[in-house]
């Protein structure tokens, strides 16, 4: 968008592009392609506010000239959100913390991890977390004073595993390590990541967390875990609607395998389009064929 801007649009119209930022204050050329184009650097051509740092501390300035001209209001918009990990369920890893009545909050010492979750849990709903119910593992000793206190019973969002199971995979066995180090080395980045969209702001980014914090660690070489991803497409039902049970367009696989067979379905499925192509699932798409 912004070569097209820059290159087109401008050049049709005779439209003359002035530069505002630039690597030096006395620099007041124009601006006649891309690397012309800067985020970084000092305000030109922009009357009083010339000379300053940009982008802070001259977004503040000017923010500051339009609210003294009653123009607008400072607001401070936040698109990443707390990511809350506990979940009231029983499959899941354990939030090695300790609740005590005297000294408070307290993390489960590292010579006692992994906590594992207890086999006498009562799954039925009574209005609190399964490990709840598992009275001889929920009190324990706390680490402090050792009087008696109380595990935490939620466990942790599968993302906190998920995030991290490429790594864990190339070295399961270690009974030391989260990995070798040489290893993952050997193996990772990734050259492709294929995953659904819904998962750009969900596992993808999350994964993309660990691997960074790992990274400054010195567990691992790379901030990023895979060098491409794309999306892989959807099949959406035969009504062009994503499939669900509340809409009743959900195509059973196994019945389509029962009735055409497994190859028919793949080859079907294979020659619909490309790997990231979302398109609706079409009956009339495979005839069987019958022996006259």
């Amino acid at each position: 968008m912004r070569i097209v801007l820059i290159r087109s649009i401008p050049k049709k119209f005779g439209i003359e592009i002035i530069k505002v930022i630039a690597k030096n204050k006395a620099d007041q050329a124009r601006i006649e392609k891309i690397g012309d184009v800067l985020e970084d650097g000092y305000i030109v051509n922009s009357g009083q506010f010339n000379g300053l740092v940009a982008p802070d501390p001259a977004k503040n300035k000017f923010a500051d000239y339009l609210l003294k001209k009653n123009i607008g209001t400072r607001r401070t918009y936040y698109h990443l959100r707390d990511w809350s990990i506990s979940r009231q369920r029983y499959w899941g890893t354990p939030i090695p913390i300790i609740y005590c009545d005297s000294c408070g909050i307290q993390p489960v010492p590292i010579h006692h991890l992994p906590v594992l979750l207890p086999r006498k849990v009562d799954y039925t709903p009574k209005g609190k977390a399964p490990l709840a119910t598992a009275e001889t593992w929920l009190k324990v000793k706390c680490p402090k004073c050792e009087k008696t206190g109380c595990r935490e019973t939620e466990t942790m969002d599968t993302f906190v595993d998920s995030s991290w199971y490429f790594l864990r995979y190339l070295d399961p066995k270690n009974n030391k390590q989260i990995f070798k180090s040489d290893i993952v080395k050997k193996w990772m980045p990734l050259d492709l990541y294929v995953g659904g969209a819904e998962h750009t702001l969900g596992h993808t980014l999350y994964s993309r967390f660990f691997v960074k914090f790992l990274n400054d660690l010195g567990l691992i070489s790379f901030e990023e875990y895979a060098k491409k991803r794309i999306h892989h497409g959807v099949i959406l039902g035969p009504d062009n609607a994503r499939m669900s049970k509340s809409r009743g367009n959900v195509v059973n696989p196994d019945e389509q395998v029962q009735k055409y067979g497994a190859d028919a379905v793949r080859m079907y499925l294979a020659f619909l389009g490309p790997y990231d192509l979302t398109i609706a699932w079409n009956p009339a798409g495979i005839r069987k064929h019958q022996n006259s």
